[in-house]
This record gives C-alpha cells, sequence and structure tokens, in this order.
C-alpha cells in the first residue's frame, strides 16, 4: 500500500503540473519522497535563500551551492518525519499558544508584536509564512522531546558526583563559548570508511588551526543540529556539556582547535571561541506563617463565611490560642490539624492574595480576613528569615544539566535512527 501511495502522490503532483496546453509549464517539483510525505523544490529553495542570506548578512561566505544543497535537504526530511510522528501522537499547536509565542519572540527582540510583524515582511518573508514556520518549529521540538526524554533516567548518584564535580572544578564560575562539527560514523561502518573519515577530521583540523573559517567548515561539512549556524553550542558550562566535550574542552584556551574526538554518533571537531566567568549564589527571604480557612460550602454561603473568620480573629485577638481555633475551626485539613502551621515557606508558594497579604504583614501580627479562591483567611506571620539557596539550586541545576546532557546526546542517535528507518527517496538532480 505504500509503495502504491507514494506512486499516486507522485502522478498527483506531476499531473498538477501539467497544463492541458501542449507546452507543459513547471510550477513546482518534488524534490524528496519521505514516508508519505513530499519535499518540495520550492521549499528547498526558500530555505537556501534563508541561509545564503543569513550567511551573507553575517559576511561568511557560503558553501558550494550544491553542498548546501545537500545540506538542507537532509535537515528537510529529518523535519519532514518528525512532522509525521507530530500527526501521529496528536501534536497540535492551537493559535492562542503560537500568538503567545510570536509575542515572547517580539519582546525577546524589544519590540511590540505590530513593529516585529513589520520587520520580517521588511524582510522579505510573508507573516503568514513566518508564523507557520515558528508553528512547526514547536510541533518539532515538542515531539522531539516527548521521544527523546522517555529515554532518560537520572539517578541521584549522577547528580551527587556532579555536584562534586562542580564544587571541585569551579566549573559554575566559567562558561565557555564553543562552535562543533560533526562528522558522522555509523556503528557498522566499514573500518576502511571510519579511517576515511578520521583523515578527513584530520585535515580539516589541519586547515581550522592554520587560518580557516570554522563557520564556513561547519555549514559545508558538519551533520551536528546547529550545522547551518556555523555550528555553535552557545555559551555552556562544562557540566552542561557532554562529557565527552567537558573533559576535552577543560585543557583548551579561547582560540583552540580539538583533535576529532569519537562518540557513538561520529567524530567532533570543537572550536573554543571565548571564555567568561559567571556563576551567582542565590538566597530568599522565607516566612513562617499560620492561618485558619473558612470555606464557602451549601450550608455556608461567602457572607456567612466572612462572618464566622471575623468571630475567630476576635476571639484570637481577645487572647484565646490561636492552634486550638485553627485545629477546631480551619478548612485547610492539611495545615489546621496543626494549628495552622504552614512552616517555612519560599515566596510565591502561596496563591498572589494570600501571599500579598502575608508579605505586608510584621512578625506576629494578625491579618485582617482576606479572600482566594479557597475562602477567607486570617494569617499570622510568626518570623523570617534570609536561607541560602546556592545548594538547593546547584543540586536543581545539576539534574537539568544532566537532563539537557542526555538529551543532546540521545537526541543525536534518535535522529539517526528515525533516519535510517524512514522510507526516502532523493528526485533531485544534479545541476
Amino acid at each position: 500500500m505504500k509503495t502504491i501511495f507514494r506512486f499516486l502522490l507522485v502522478a498527483m503532483l506531476v499531473l498538477q503540473v501539467m497544463p492541458a496546453v501542449s507546452k507543459p509549464k513547471l510550477l513546482d517539483r518534488v524534490v524528496a519522497i519521505v514516508d508519505g510525505d513530499v519535499v518540495l523544490g520550492s521549499e528547498l529553495i526558500r530555505r537556501m535563500n534563508k541561509i545564503i542570506k543569513s550567511l551573507n548578512e553575517r559576511k561568511q561566505k557560503a558553501p558550494p551551492i550544491e553542498t548546501l544543497k545537500l545540506q538542507v535537504l537532509d535537515r528537510l526530511i529529518i523535519e519532514s518525519i518528525q512532522l509525521q510522528m507530530a500527526e501521529r501522537i496528536g501534536v497540535k499547536i492551537s493559535d492562542a499558544e503560537l500568538d503567545a509565542t510570536l509575542l515572547k519572540i517580539s519582546e525577546d527582540n524589544k519590540m511590540t508584536l505590530a513593529q516585529f510583524r513589520q520587520s520580517i515582511i521588511k524582510d522579505g518573508t510573508p507573516w503568514q509564512t513566518f508564523r507557520e514556520d515558528i508553528r512547526r518549529d514547536i510541533k518539532i521540538n515538542r515531539t522531539r522531546g516527548a521521544f527523546v526524554s522517555r529515554r532518560i533516567q537520572i539517578s541521584e548518584k549522577e547528580v551527587d558526583n556532579l555536584l562534586a564535580q562542580i564544587n571541585e572544578q569551579g566549573a559554575s564560575r566559567m562558561q565557555y563559548l564553543i562552535q562543533h562539527i560533526l562528522l558522522p560514523v555509523g556503528e557498522n561502518e566499514l573500518p576502511e570508511e571510519v579511517e576515511k573519515t578520521r583523515n578527513k577530521a584530520a585535515k580539516m583540523v589541519k586547515e581550522l588551526r592554520d587560518g580557516a573559517n570554522f563557520d564556513e567548515y561547519a555549514v559545508s561539512y558538519s551533520a551536528g543540529a546547529n550545522a547551518l549556524s556555523g555550528g555553535s553550542l552557545g555559551w555552556r558550562s562544562l557540566s552542561q556539556l557532554p562529557s565527552l566535550f567537558a573533559d576535552q574542552v577543560k585543557n583548551m584556551n579561547a582560540g583552540d582547535i580539538s583533535e576529532p574526538l569519537r562518540s557513538g554518533s561520529g567524530l567532533h571537531i570543537l572550536y573554543l571561541k571565548e571564555t567568561k566567568g559567571g556563576f551567582q549564589g542565590k538566597s530568599v527571604i522565607q516566612t513562617h506563617a499560620r492561618h485558619i480557612l473558612i470555606s464557602p460550602n451549601e450550608i455556608l454561603d461567602d457572607k456567612a463565611a466572612l462572618d464566622k473568620i471575623n468571630l475567630i480573629r476576635q476571639r484570637i485577638l481577645d487572647g484565646e490560642d490561636f492552634k486550638t481555633l485553627a485545629i477546631e475551626f480551619s478548612d485547610d485539613k492539611g495545615s489546621g490539624s496543626l494549628g495552622g502551621d504552614l512552616n517555612w515557606a519560599d515566596p510565591g508558594t502561596f496563591v498572589p492574595e494570600f501571599t500579598q497579604t502575608m508579605d505586608k504583614l510584621a512578625v506576629n501580627e494578625l491579618s485582617r480576613p482576606v479572600k482566594s479562591d479557597f475562602g477567607w483567611h486570617i494569617i499570622e506571620v510568626l518570623g523570617r528569615r534570609s536561607k541560602d539557596q546556592t545548594e538547593d539550586m546547584k543540586r536543581e541545576r545539576a539534574y537539568r544539566i544532566i537532563q539537557n546532557r542526555k538529551f543532546e546526546e540521545e537526541a543525536e542517535i534518535w535522529l539517526r535512527e528515525i533516519r535510517e528507518e524512514a522510507y526516502v527517496s532523493i528526485l533531485i538532480e544534479d545541476e
């Protein structure tokens, strides 16, 4: 059935570009069939022009057109595979979510949405095309995240080891601006092919050290996910890098080109462009409070609930024990059984209405009734303290670092797997 579908799909596309007159006029063409989808020549050309324009703006030399064509086509094929997977698992990006993303992008560029839209149009891209490009990118990222994240397991020991490494090496205070070239080598590659790739990598390292432009080499030769942006990995700490890269980078100086590094996905060449320092500790003001909650219900309406909390408040002001009254009356059963005690809490722990009132109270001050979605509260602040959260923050960060590191490693492998498993027929002609 798949073969019949592909034949009919190509046939329909061919018929669409053949008018009834004797002199046919080509409107578009299929340059690749990818499972149940196709890549069109118009999209290939659009993407190539976009990259060439970006390279020109950065004053970087574009690779030979055939090299760029194959790089972009491979990227479009991998995108098509992921988009088809997104459809199968039901990934949808609503217009509301897309609009929120576009607003965030415009704010990041210090523009209003209207100004950002005009800048995109002025740059030569129709706004609707740009919108759909962003929708496609979100779909791809979400799909990749769904499939790759489930392959990742993180143990507490791994987090402990990374924290020890951060503290020992001071890696948290240093960041590295790194660029990367990947020359793929399959696990089942013949020895002579592996050796050929090794020789190619060694030649590239020599040329790069002799002054060749790393950005241009990455665009022309790299199979990495960031190849078309010069292989840039952005600013990373050692702990945010794959272990293979971290072990190499910590011994490099700015401007150094690494020897080829072998991983499961191929041979890697790293360029350390710059370094900078950066980790800062963090402390927060914690609040120790207790409260009594009276929630409206079928018997007690909102006014009656307010009246009840006012009576309880007055009894406390008259000298009765807060803890005893909380145990007897509070509708927050979790804290009520503890006398209303909420323990030490970080900023943002509670709902906004509760937090705003609590933050204005002096220690040992009892609030007037305050309403939230849960009902009516009275709050008493028992104490405040500054808590150094550097270690907590480091641990949380270490977990995210390991997750991101493993995600990158797994993503490279996953992309190779789905590319190898997909039916791909490239129809592009050499020009």
